[in-house]
């Protein structure tokens, strides 16, 4: 019993040990060229492909995808924290005036081993969502 004790008080006095080093691994740089495919959840939503690009810059990613079926371009911010991968992307257009994002998304990733990464989307203003992956293209 005593041998069980002094087992449980070490491994106790270990843990903060073992979980501070766990944290403080440097993030896994998630930069490069991806397939993207994804579908809006209501039944009447198309499934849509096309391309990601992913590059670090600093603790953020310059993000910018290009959607095949509406052959638009999405430019935007994202970053990453331990398996979860975040953007804010919108379709840029410019104009007379200053640019303008127009129908901005948040899409929410996880990061698997495989480098490929899967997450759900909403659309700011309208509330339109869906899912979402991106490959590493090969």
């Amino acid at each position: 019993m005593l041998d069980r004790l002094v087992t449980i008080a070490l491994l106790a006095m270990l843990l903060p040990f073992v979980t501070t080093a766990a944290n403080s691994a440097e993030p896994r740089d998630i930069s490069g060229d991806y397939v993207m495919k994804g579908k809006g959840i209501e039944s009447n939503d198309s499934a849509y492909s096309g391309t990601c690009s992913l590059k670090a810059s600093g603790p953020l990613y310059d993000v910018s995808c290009f959607n095949s079926d509406t052959r638009h371009t999405y430019s935007g911010k994202g970053m990453a924290l331990g398996d979860q991968f975040s953007i804010v992307i919108g379709d840029l257009l410019k104009g007379d005036h200053s640019s303008a994002y127009v129908g901005e998304y948040l899409v929410v990733y996880r990061v698997a081993a495989d480098g490929s990464l899967s997450g759900r989307w909403v659309h700011a203003q309208s509330g339109a969502n869906g899912n979402e992956t991106l490959t590493p293209k090969k």
